[in-house]
């Protein structure tokens, strides 16, 4: 499995990874609560990529169905934002890939700093929302397009998923770190004007087969008002 950790600044970086959207979904063995519950996240999956690449400039014309397309578009946010930590739990070997000009034992450091803070911000919202969805239960498991059920049980899964998975990184996987000359000219772009950064930032996605990166570096620098 290969990690990139992004210069998303000249001091700050982000673990990064890309998969294609379909090897998001598995196989789910049992018929008891938490296999209906990975069952629906599956179906979930599937929905909100759907729901992301369909192209339609028409607004739905109810109530329900904006909110349940809004609600589509939020899960999907939320598949980019975990979709490194869901897959760091099926693997026991990783690659590290650096800037060249950062020091192998910082790198480290950074990526496991950062496995921590997600472990322990996975762990208390999973906590938060899974005594939300308890009080939720008779709503949540009712059959169709009830949105509470979408958002409550996505959210709980998705925060278990996304725990182990940082615990994983942080204990359990081997890590082999390999400097890249592609993300040392990404570090660089942060000292160039908007335009030569964006040209820089889409050549370097190019290079590295990372087709959605550019977006990602992009929206995380993005200046917030």
């Amino acid at each position: 499995m290969d990690v990139y950790l992004l210069p998303i600044g000249r001091d700050r970086f982000e673990c990064y990874y890309e998969t294609e959207e379909q090897e998001e979904t598995e196989e789910v063995a049992g018929r008891g609560f938490f296999a209906r519950m990975r069952a629906k996240f599956n179906e979930q999956l599937k929905e909100a990529e759907h729901a992301r690449h369909q192209r339609t400039i028409e607004e739905p014309k109810t109530f329900l169905g904006r909110v349940q397309k809004r609600s589509m578009r939020w899960i999907a946010e939320r598949i980019a934002e975990q979709r490194l930590l869901w897959h760091l739990r099926k693997v026991d070997a990783a690659t590290l890939h650096i800037a060249e000009d950062l020091a192998e034992p910082v790198a480290d450091s950074i990526m496991r700093a950062s496995m921590k803070r997600e472990a322990d911000r996975h762990r208390n919202r999973l906590i938060i929302y899974s005594l939300a969805l308890i009080a939720s239960v008779p709503v949540a498991l009712v059959p169709g397009p009830n949105i509470l059920g979408y958002l409550f049980s996505f959210t709980v899964v998705g925060h278990f998923l996304a725990w182990r998975g940082a615990v994983r990184g942080l204990h359990h996987i081997a890590w082999t770190i390999a400097p890249n000359p592609a993300l040392t000219e990404l570090r660089r772009a942060f000292s160039l004007d908007a335009a030569t950064r964006h040209q820089l930032i889409l050549d370097v996605s190019h290079r590295l087969h990372l087709p959605k990166m550019a977006r990602f570096v992009e929206r995380v620098t993005a200046p917030t008002a």
